[in-house]
């Protein structure tokens, strides 16, 4: 609980910055990462409170619920998505492969959640969250698929990083303890979209051609 609750209060910063580095509507998705990941963190704590007694048992099945909502469902999708919004145009169709699959993968999660019904247990420094999900080694290496291939894909090095570093903790988490998977990872996931400030800060400085198509947030300014 104390280190989901540093994690996120650490991350309120990175967040912060992030969005305020956003100058185009597609870069937003992306560099709401951090903030979706400091809420993930809290949503966390609430669920250690729940076990630990200290919250209601409604609250606590609301904060599981929503722990892997954003777990399952959404991130598959908003990986892949918010890096094809920052590719330009002539770079995006090897990115989107990973949006369809992304996208297959939250819709089984998505009727799982609303079909079945989570739950969660404690273990040493980690929780073990318990959907319905079927054949689950399967849709987990299409969620790792999905989730780490477009950052791998990349264009820019500070996503390729993210990528590198989130598989490697992918990887780790996996070896450490399989059951607890989703609770570790999305733990260091948190902490390594500190690379989202890093790309969004170098991103000024580099010449990006889809940031003059569409709409900007701000005007930009005459040649």
């Amino acid at each position: 609980m104390t280190a989901d609750l540093v994690a996120g209060t650490a991350l309120l910063p990175v967040a912060a910055l992030s969005l305020r580095e956003v100058k185009h509507w597609r870069e937003l998705p992306f560099a709401l990462l951090p903030a979706i990941f400091a809420l993930h963190q809290y949503i966390e704590s609430i669920v250690w409170a729940g076990l630990n007694g200290n919250v209601s048992a409604g609250l606590a099945h609301v904060a599981v619920f929503a722990y892997l909502l954003i777990a399952l469902p959404l991130l598959p999708t908003l990986f892949p998505l918010s890096i094809l919004l920052l590719e330009p145009r002539g770079a995006r169709l090897r990115v989107a492969p990973f949006v369809v699959l992304g996208a297959v993968v939250s819709t089984y999660f998505a009727i799982v959640l609303v079909t079945d019904p989570v739950g969660v247990t404690s273990h040493p420094y980690c929780l073990a969250y318990q959907t319905g999900a079927q054949n689950m080694p399967v849709w987990a290496v299409l969620y790792v698929v999905a989730v780490i291939g477009p950052a791998l894909m990349s264009g820019y090095p500070s996503i390729v990083a993210f990528g590198v570093l989130n598989l490697i903790g992918l990887v780790v988490a996996a070896a450490l303890y399989v059951q607890a998977f989703a609770s570790l990872w999305c733990v260091y996931a948190a902490v390594m979209s500190v690379l989202v400030l890093v790309h969004m800060v170098r991103r000024r400085r580099l010449p990006d051609p889809h940031r003059y198509h569409g709409q900007p947030l701000v005007p930009l300014p005459n040649p």
